[in-house]
């Protein structure tokens, strides 16, 4: 007799994800992706509930595309110009463009018990990169990655 265990989203997810608040800047946003080496977070209200998911896209497209008062030129420099300020004291006047303005507000999210196929097929369908593992109420506990899903098939 076989018996065939199928690997849920518990099994595969990166848990306890570290969250971004909607009004976090995108200089905060960036100093958070480099410090952690990660490039997306759930998005959490004061709760602590996901409320949307953030990226490294999401952000280099926000800064491409810059503000009606604001160039794309200068966000960039915001945000390059980052570690140089820390070294020499001056501080680039940051603009007030938040995580709010460019998450996604509906992100993928998944049961703790979904089988990983399934997330992989739901991935899929949404064209998406990351996944939240959430609670009934919307807590986030975990996060699954494309890598994650490649990483368990290959086993």
């Amino acid at each position: 007799m076989i018996v065939r265990t199928e690997l849920k989203a518990r099994d595969v997810m990166t848990p306890d994800p570290l969250c971004v608040a909607p009004s976090a800047t995108i200089r905060d946003l960036a100093h958070l992706f480099e410090e952690h080496e990660f490039s997306g977070a759930p998005v959490t209200d004061n709760q602590g509930r996901v409320i949307g998911i953030v990226s490294k896209t999401d952000l280099i497209r926000r800064c491409a595309q810059g503000t009606v008062d604001i160039p794309p030129a200068y966000l960039f420099e915001v945000l390059c110009e980052q570690e140089a300020e820390d070294e020499a004291g001056e501080v680039i006047p940051e603009p007030l463009v938040c995580v709010e303005d460019f998450m996604t507000e509906d992100p993928l999210m998944v049961a703790p018990d979904l089988s990983v196929a399934e997330v992989a097929r739901r991935m899929f369908e949404r064209r998406v990169h990351r996944v939240i593992v959430a609670d009934a109420d919307n807590f986030p506990i975990g996060i699954i990655t494309s890598m994650d899903l490649l990483g368990a098939f290959s086993r």
